[in-house]
């Protein structure tokens, strides 16, 4: 079903086509309107779309080397994975591709933990889905990356991400990325102890 406010099908199939033929701030301001999900309705991986249709050239190519560039110690981003912990909190993780042995081969890596929780969003102050990287010893804990999630239906989110500044503020968004699924149940990372504070 499309509502009329937004004219995005919320069948996260359909949806997510055509939310991804927006403009970032399109998607930013429909984030705003979003109420967060319940801790335990994203459970499982889900995989991850950021639209870049109105980005320009460079938006692109930095979206690309942080992202998705083959061959980068990264891995190429598909998406993120979520679990309830004890119903008030939960963890997760990011899916990336990468590089195996053997010509075009691929290998599938499960890292990038994520502590998760509904709170005050720390860009509006409304309920989010707020997952903070920070919990755990990661590339993204050294920024202090802060992603927040809203439902747009069941099984369609939209997120979007702060990190710290010197001064100790924080980043303004501009941009959303998309999640739809699960597409697999929870598998946890591929190293738990590896991460640990």
């Amino acid at each position: 079903m499309t509502t009329a406010a937004d004219g995005i099908h919320s069948n996260p199939a359909i949806g997510v086509q055509q939310a991804l033929t927006l403009p970032q701030a399109e998607l930013f301001a429909l984030w705003r309107t979003l109420p967060a999900p319940d801790l335990a309705e994203l459970e499982g991986e889900y995989t991850g779309y950021t639209p870049v249709l109105h980005a320009t050239d460079e938006e692109i190519d930095g979206l690309t080397e942080l992202l998705y560039r083959d061959g980068s110690s990264r891995g190429v981003w598909l998406g993120k994975a979520y679990q309830t912990g004890d119903g008030s909190t939960g963890e997760g993780y990011n899916v990336f591709r990468v590089s195996a042995d053997g010509v075009g081969a691929h290998g599938y890596v499960r890292r990038a933990r994520f502590a998760t929780s509904i709170d005050e969003s720390l860009i509006d102050g409304r309920p989010s889905l707020m997952m903070r990287y920070a919990a755990f010893d990661n590339n993204s804990a050294r920024t202090d990356l802060v992603d927040e999630v809203r439902r747009y239906s069941h099984g369609f989110y939209l997120g979007t991400a702060t990190t710290v500044l010197p001064d100790g503020t924080r980043t303004q968004p501009d941009g959303c990325f998309l999640l739809a699924g699960p597409f697999n149940p929870w598998t946890g990372v591929d190293d738990p102890a590896l991460e640990l504070r």
